[in-house]
Formats: structure tokens, sequence, C-alpha cells
């Protein structure tokens, strides 16, 4: 094998509550890239679909990626990308770990399969820390692995899928504005009250509930986030007009999409996610936000190869 095309979906880290620690894939966003063989040294010829990211290999997460990969494989032997960039930069949508595991899942394709999906968790983690500032694998591990995970432990990496609900609908609202993850968590409050933290302690276990129940309602109540959302709010113009034109169109719940800008809210009814996503829409739009809505589901796959 000599090259492979290989498809990593994007994905919405904390899921409302659960910081750095749950995340789940989704469809209808996603990277593209291929790689091929050569002899030596990394090489990102071409990226498609958005020109601001960079081509230098050890400024992408897809170049960075795929050398990680390669030291992890022990492999002299370089590779040459093509990225087809699809997923939102800067949206709250895991842009560039889709990109990096995209690229560490086609390297080690192209070298013999050698190591597993969790094992290739660390490496293209590591290539996301190199752009985000922190380190961790909400984002990364549910687009390698599809579905819902929790991230348990970082030292050492322990991540568990807990699968998907087939049936849940989610409504993305993408605003017409970047919001860089660095920024985003410049804003976390250092303390926070005990009852936050419980709050937000039993929202989480709630959602892995809801998954392991394929219970929608209690998904959707569960994404509420009394610690992270307040302090991000504030980078999201119309935030909260936005949440509030979900809820009143019947959305179980509503929150911001890992670091935003983009937001998301929960439903099982395709005819209710229009009027949400519309609703949402027109909330961005009377805070003089463009916004683009997406209605996605829960990617169970992960990262695979595609024809």
């Amino acid at each position: 094998m000599n090259e492979v095309k290989v498809y990593a979906p994007a994905s919405i880290g904390n899921i409302g509550p659960g910081f750095d620690v749950l995340g789940m894939a989704i469809n209808g966003f996603g990277d593209i890239v291929i790689a091929r063989k050569r002899e030596e040294g990394i090489k990102i010829r071409q990226i498609i679909g958005d020109s601001n990211i960079p081509i230098e290999y050890d400024k992408n997460t897809a170049g960075i990626a795929a050398a990680e990969v390669l030291k992890k494989l022990g492999i002299d032997n370089g590779v040459e990308l093509i990225l087809h960039k699809n997923v939102p930069v800067a949206g709250g949508l895991g842009s560039s770990a889709a990109s990096a595991v995209a690229a560490g899942y086609a390297v080690n394709l192209l070298y013999g399969n050698k190591l597993s999906k969790e094992e290739l968790i660390m490496p293209v983690t590591s290539a996301e820390f190199c752009v985000s500032g922190a380190f961790f694998t909400d984002n990364t591990a549910s687009s390698m692995l599809g579905g819902v995970v929790v991230s348990r432990s970082y030292e050492p990496l322990e991540v568990i899928k807990i699968g998907s609900i087939d049936k849940l609908i989610i409504v993305i609202a993408v605003p017409d504005f970047q919001l860089e993850t660095r920024k985003s968590r410049s804003v976390i409050p250092e303390k926070i009250q005990l009852k936050n933290f419980i709050s937000n302690m039993a929202n989480s276990c709630s959602i892995v509930a809801a998954v392991k129940n394929q219970d929608i309602a209690l998904f959707g109540r569960s994404v509420d986030d009394v610690i992270i959302e307040p302090a991000r709010a504030q980078l999201i113009p119309g935030f909260y007009d936005v949440k509030k034109a979900a809820l009143e169109n019947d959305a179980y719940g509503c929150s911001i999409a890992g670091a935003g800008p983009s937001v998301f809210a929960i439903t099982d009814d395709i005819e209710k996610a229009k009027q949400i996503g519309s609703g949402m829409q027109k909330a961005f739009e009377r805070n003089n936000i463009s916004s683009k809505i997406s209605i996605s589901k829960q990617d169970e796959t992960g990262a695979r190869k595609i024809d």
C-alpha cells in the first residue's frame, strides 16, 4: 500500500458539563487526508478548503500527528499529505483534532496498521496540544473512536467509549466568526463554587447514563453547564438569545459546542430540528451575526478508510 484515504469526523467536546472529559463524534462535518509514502520527511502538498491553515507540516496538526505516529512506529520513511479541510476552523467542532486524527490514522494504515485506535489517541492528541496549548482528548478520542467517549485519566491515558444514541438529533448553529481555543480557555474561572461542581458532575454522569439507556430527553437535560458556559458566553454575541430560541422551540437542551462559538441543541424529531435551527439562526441574526445551521447525528464509527 503506497496511498490511503482517511476520513475523521468532527466532534463536540465537553458535551456541555463534561469539560475536557466528555466528547462525541458527529456526522455532517469531517476532514479527509490522503497520505502517500515518501522516502523521508513529511510534506503537506496541498490543503483544500481553507487557505488560512499553515501548510508547513510542523505548524499543522495533520503534519505534527503524522510525525508523532511515524515516531511511535519507529519508521524512518516519510509521508506526503493532502488535506481536505471540511470542519470549520476555530468553530468549536474539533477542527484541529479531525485533521490530526485523519492524518495519524492514515499514516498508521500506510505503514502496516500496527497500532490500535486507542494507541493512536496519544500521538494525535500531542499534535492537538501544539495548537491549543492544552492537553485534552475529548475531541481527538471521540473523532478517533466514534460515539460518546469519556476521558477518565491522562496519566496513564484511559479513554472509554460509551456508545451512541441512534435517534438523537443534534442541531448546530455555526456563527460566521472564529474563536480560538486558547482564547476560549483563557476565560475559564480558576475557582468554582461547590454547588456548581456538583451540578456539572451530576449532569456529566447523567449523560453517560442517557447513552447507556438510550434516553434522548435525559441526554438533552444533562447538557446543562453552569461553570464553563457562563464564562464563555461573553465571547459569543447573542449566545443566551440563541439558547433561549432553541429551548422555546422544544429542544431538550442546548449549550456551547466545545470551545465555541458554535452552539448545539438536542432533539429527537426532524421537524422540530428544523424549527430549532431556524430559531437559533434568527437569534444570531438579531445580534448581527450570520450563521449556518447543520442538522447532524452522532457518528458511531470514528476514523475510517474511505475510497
